[in-house]
């Protein structure tokens, strides 16, 4: 049976205080999908944004829940993990999402080929929000992936 390991835990008053929750639990509940898809695999979730902070933009939102929606999605078509860490960190600063696999993993050059058009799409959107996305992967190690973006934000509150 897969385990679920959510810090903090995905109840309502785990989630940053008003509207601001939305992308957080959306990400959240992705998560969750994602262990029912993948029920083989033991799959850790962890969700780490400071007290106070603002949500991103709906642009930043939607790229980051994009983004990590295809990632999941290359994971179920392509590594055939049994485990499987999923994490996101949100500070003043910047959007830290990480993901990783101990599936089948690729070669580099598979990330960089002419065919490659979902992490040509990934690389696109980070670049367009001022950020990154670095992958790597090892045959028969597997795959981290990890997206940062700037946020510059000052926290909300007293």
């Amino acid at each position: 049976m897969s385990a679920l390991h959510v810090s903090p835990p995905s109840s309502a008053a785990a989630m940053p205080p008003g509207g601001d929750s939305a992308l957080w639990q959306r990400l959240t509940d992705r998560a969750l999908r994602f262990r029912q898809e993948l029920p083989e695999a033991k799959v850790q979730w962890c969700l780490d944004v400071a007290p106070g902070l603002v949500a991103p933009g709906s642009a930043m939102a939607e790229a980051v829940a994009s983004i990590f929606d295809q990632l999941l999605d290359n994971i179920m078509r392509h590594a055939r993990p049994t485990e499987v860490a999923l994490r996101v960190s949100a500070h003043a600063s910047d959007l830290t999402l990480v993901v990783k696999d101990n599936g089948c993993g690729a070669p580099p050059s598979a990330f960089d080929r002419f065919d490659a058009h979902g992490v040509f799409d990934m690389r696109e959107r980070a670049s367009q929000l001022g950020g990154w996305l670095h992958i790597d992967s090892k045959l028969g190690v597997g795959t981290q992936v990890i997206l940062t973006l700037p946020l510059y934000q000052a926290r909300r509150g007293p």
